[in-house]
C-alpha cells in the first residue's frame, strides 16, 4: 500500500510534466480546442494519484505514527519522481507517449473521432543557458516546483515535529503550495504555450523537467539532513 502511495504521487508528477510534451508534440489545426480538451483531462487525472498519496500518509502519520516509515515513503517518492521524470528525455519516449495518450482518450471521449495528428520534430536552437532570460525561466520553475512539491510531502513528516499544530500546518502547506501554483500559471505556462504555438519551445520544456528533477533531488538532501 505504501509502495502504491509513492508511486502514485511520482506518477501525477510525471502527468503534470509530461503534459507539455504532449501540447508540444501532438498538432491539429482542424481540432484544436479538442484535443486541448483531451490533454485537460489527462492532466487532471493527476490530482485522483496525488488523492491516493495524501490519505496512505495521512494514515501513516495519524494512525501508525511511525516517523521512520513517513521518511522512509517520502524518500522513495522523491526518488520515484526522479526516475519518472527521466524518461522524458527521450524524445522517442515522448513522442511515443503522446499518442498513445491522445489516441486513447480519443477513443474513450470522442468515440474514434478521426483526428489528424501533426507532430513536428524539434527544432534544433542555439540555446544558451547563461541568458539572463533562460536562468530566470529556470529559477521560477524551480522554485514553483519546489514550493509545490515540499508543501505536499513534508507536511507529515513536519507534523511529528509539531504534533498539536495539526491544522496550523494544514493552512501553512496550502498557502506555500498556492504560491507555487501561481508561479506556474503566471510566469511557466504562458511562455511555453507562447513558444508551443511558433512550433517551438521544446528546449524550455525541458530545462522545466531538469528543474523539476533538481527538485526532487534537493528534497531527498533536505530529508537526510532533517533525519
Amino acid at each position: 500500500m505504501y509502495l502504491i502511495a509513492a508511486l502514485a504521487y511520482a506518477f501525477s508528477i510525471f502527468i503534470d510534466i509530461s503534459v507539455y510534451y504532449i501540447k508540444y508534440y501532438i498538432q491539429d489545426n482542424k481540432n484544436i480546442r479538442y484535443i486541448l480538451s483531451l490533454i485537460n483531462i489527462f492532466q487532471y487525472s493527476a490530482r485522483a494519484f496525488v488523492l491516493i498519496f495524501v490519505p496512505v500518509m495521512s494514515y501513516l502519520t495519524e494512525t501508525v505514527k511511525d516517523k521512520n516509515k513517513v521518511w522512509e515513503i517520502t524518500l522513495i517518492t522523491h526518488v520515484f519522481v526522479v526516475l519518472f521524470l527521466l524518461l522524458l528525455f527521450h524524445n522517442k519516449f515522448t513522442l511515443k507517449f503522446s499518442k498513445i495518450i491522445i489516441k486513447i482518450l480519443n477513443v474513450i471521449f470522442g468515440k474514434s473521432k478521426k483526428i489528424e495528428i501533426n507532430h513536428f520534430k524539434p527544432v534544433k536552437k542555439n540555446n544558451s543557458v547563461l541568458k539572463s532570460s533562460t536562468l530566470l525561466f529556470f529559477s521560477i520553475s524551480y522554485l514553483a516546483g519546489f514550493l509545490f512539491s515540499f508543501s505536499i510531502s513534508f507536511l507529515y513528516i513536519f507534523s511529528f515535529y509539531f504534533p498539536t499544530k495539526a491544522l496550523m500546518l494544514s493552512s501553512f502547506a496550502q498557502i506555500i503550495n498556492m504560491f507555487g501554483a501561481l508561479l506556474l500559471i503566471l510566469f511557466i505556462d504562458p511562455k511555453i504555450m507562447s513558444l508551443i504555438d511558433k512550433e517551438q519551445g521544446l528546449f524550455e520544456i525541458k530545462l522545466f523537467t531538469i528543474s523539476r528533477i533538481l527538485v526532487h533531488i534537493t528534497l531527498v538532501i533536505i530529508l537526510f539532513l532533517i533525519r
